[in-house]
């Protein structure tokens, strides 16, 4: 492994007072990572998920993982999850480990900003991800497959092929564990590792050393790509507005890029093309955004908001001389269920005071002239069978006291 050793130490050199996590699962690769960095004395914290897939098996590489750890001086950290039972309703089982370690990964990154998680992925597994995504039909995100450093995730083993960690852990005489579900080709990715890399490989011995080139070339690209975007995502994050003068000078992969950067899929990138065209608003049900709106010239992004407000119901004993919009006012045994407040969805209707029919809440929040940043907020009053009150606007015919009124009810927000 000396043909990239010295890139490796200044890696490691850069991030000597950082803490490392590594995701250890006992075989070949993540031992060698072990003892690399166990030599390079790094603050080293070991990572290992226990998916109790294996029986007996499972749990003798956790004990194996725990014993090294415990001889080396190194903290242990482990988490139990019974994948069998997690999938008994269906599912895919590669992708739902994958989920559970990396949601364990990225709860301990956001634990601390200087946490960094270390994997063992190496050349092979690089080239690999590259035809799997290829598969799949990614795009140039996919194609770039893993860098040596993303999101605080590291992989120093990215240069070297498996036979170089291979050749490492008997130089060194480290011990691992077999996962004899690596020789099964029951799974997508070892089909490849297995069989059909191999046969590529002897057939055209060239392709590899290409295969990585070409995955060269698009990580490349998709760094330009993010350098290009990030601060037109940046500014969206923070102001949520962007200009459609902008967004028509991006590239088709500009466009998904700046998105990805939103956490939103790369098929809205078409369909805000068409929103410039026709429509005003699409949904896009992020963890972030609930929608975006198109103005004349800028879309609107707007975020999704807790509702930080409460309903306040007081019974009272008559009806105000005067009233006001920011309260409204219910006979109690016209109510079917309870109240309740919620923000405001699209199809909503009430039937308002002084019009027969019913009238779509979107409608009225037109007709107010009430921005687009301000419209995600408005609140509706609600029973168990319709909308009482457009908040501030206008209130349903329903549930409204009259003479033979026995109890009323006053509703406020707060």
């Amino acid at each position: 492994m000396n043909k990239d050793w010295e890139h490796t130490l200044s890696f490691w050199n850069q991030l000597k007072d950082k803490s490392i996590y590594l995701g250890c699962s006992g075989g070949v690769d993540s031992m060698v990572l072990l003892h690399l960095l166990h030599s390079l004395k790094v603050k080293l914290t070991v990572l290992h998920v226990n998916y109790q897939l294996r029986d007996e098996a499972s749990d003798a590489d956790e004990q194996f993982v725990r014993s090294t750890c415990k001889r080396l001086g190194i903290p242990f950290q482990v988490k139990r999850i019974d994948l069998k039972s997690t999938l008994e309703n269906g599912g895919n089982l590669q992708e739902e480990a994958r989920t559970v370690r990396y949601n364990w990964f990225h709860e301990i990154l956001e634990n601390n900003s200087n946490n960094r998680v270390a994997l063992a992925h190496h050349q092979d597994d690089q080239i690999e991800t590259f035809w799997l995504n290829l598969a799949r039909k990614s795009g140039i995100m996919g194609l770039a497959c893993m860098k040596h450093e993303h999101n605080r995730i590291v992989r120093p083993l990215l240069d070297f092929s498996r036979a170089e960690v291979l050749k490492y852990a008997k130089t060194h005489s480290i011990e691992w564990r077999e996962d004899q579900s690596n020789s099964s080709n029951a799974y997508r990715r070892n089909r490849l590792r297995n069989v059909f890399i191999p046969e590529l490989d002897n057939a055209m011995p060239s392709l590899r050393s290409s295969t990585l080139k070409l995955i060269a070339h698009f990580q490349e690209t998709q760094s330009e790509l993010e350098e290009k975007t990030h601060r037109y995502a940046q500014s969206i994050l923070e102001e949520g507005r962007l200009l459609i003068s902008t967004f028509d000078l991006f590239s088709r992969e500009e466009r998904v890029e700046l998105l990805r950067q939103l956490n939103i899929l790369p098929s809205y990138s078409e369909r805000l093309a068409e929103l410039i065209e026709k429509g005003t608003r699409i949904e896009v049900n992020t963890p972030l955004f609930s929608s975006i709106v198109r103005d004349e010239q800028q879309f609107t992004f707007l975020r999704k908001k807790k509702i930080q407000h409460h309903l306040i119901v007081e019974e009272v004993d008559r009806l105000p001389s005067s009233f006001s919009k920011d309260i409204a006012y219910f006979d109690a045994d016209k109510i079917q269920g309870e109240l309740q407040l919620r923000p405001w969805k699209i199809g909503d209707r009430i039937a308002p005071i002084g019009m027969n029919g019913s009238q779509l809440i979107s409608d009225i929040i037109k007709d107010a002239k009430i921005t687009a940043d301000i419209k995600q907020q408005q609140l509706v009053i609600h029973d168990d069978d319709s909308i009482l009150w457009c908040v501030g606007l206008k209130i349903s015919r329903n549930a409204l006291p009259d003479s033979s009124t026995k109890r009323i009810l006053r509703c406020s927000i707060s």
